[in-house]
């Protein structure tokens, strides 16, 4: 199946979701998640990206963001580019950090605003069974003491009516329900840079790739895949054939007809 572009929102709101790779924890202590969020202020400010909301979990992290100048995958990119270079340093970890590109949805207007946040708070409570009020690592507290750390919190006070009736529309079980699609697929102008850094993981170049042993091959293949770029994509770039890509990236079409052939006696 061909892969889409990424939609942009048309209200600068995004719910964006990164991941660590294979599942693997982003986060072994408090100091990595302030590490992380330490990046993302930096990162964001550069780009003019604002941070309306945000939950750090030990293997993903949720964000909603504000990005009136579009600049979503540059600010992204460089979040999760800083972020690597401390985990790597840290722990002595090389390779990818994240899983493939961050995944995001576009948020049309205060309602699915609204929704989307109390879906990033309530994370703690559906994945360890604490209370967003309990948890140090979102924005529920700045929202709830009406002081802010990492995210602006001014607009959807001022949307809501102040903490208080923030702290009411949290436990409300009425709000209508949220459960976001995230895309996996890179736009066009995101293919070039992220093909480019899978390359420079490797210490290959595109046209390099079919030349390199088969094991480091189909690691690149698989990496490129993983990464958001499509087979096509993947084969254009590299000049090696769909099968041998789909193969690398696990990508065999597995619905093939189990029946043998009938054939009929002669006459």
């Amino acid at each position: 199946m061909p892969r889409t572009s990424r939609k942009r929102s048309e209200t600068g709101f995004y719910h964006v979701i990164l991941r660590g790779n294979g599942k693997q924890n982003l986060f072994e202590t408090d100091k990595d998640r302030a590490a992380f969020m330490e990046a993302a202020r930096s990162s964001f400010s550069r780009d003019s990206v604002t941070l309306i909301a945000w939950c750090l979990m030990d293997n993903h992290v949720h964000l909603i963001i504000d990005d009136p100048l579009d600049r979503i995958s540059t600010a992204i990119q460089r979040v999760t580019s800083t972020y690597a270079m401390y985990f790597n340093h840290s722990f002595g970890h090389s390779g990818h950090v994240f899983e493939g590109r961050y995944g995001s949805v576009p948020i049309i207007d205060d309602e699915q605003l609204l929704a989307a946040v109390k879906y990033v708070h309530n994370n703690p409570l559906k994945g360890m069974g604490i209370t967003p009020d309990r948890y140090p690592w979102c924005s529920y507290s700045e929202y709830a003491s009406g002081v802010s750390r990492f995210a602006d919190i001014d607009p959807l006070l001022e949307l809501l009516g102040g903490t208080q009736a923030f702290v009411m529309f949290s436990i409300n079980d009425n709000v209508t329900g949220y459960r976001p699609a995230f895309k996996k697929y890179a736009d066009e102008d995101e293919r070039a840079t992220l093909a480019q850094q899978v390359f420079e993981s490797f210490g290959c170049t595109a046209t390099g790739v079919k030349e390199l042993p088969k094991k480091t091959r189909n690691q690149v293949l698989k990496a490129l895949c993983e990464c958001g770029l499509t087979v096509k994509h993947v084969q254009r770039l590299t000049g090696i054939g769909e099968w041998t890509i789909r193969n690398a990236a696990g990508r065999i079409n597995k619905r093939r007809s189990t029946h043998k052939p009938q054939f009929r006696d002669s006459p």
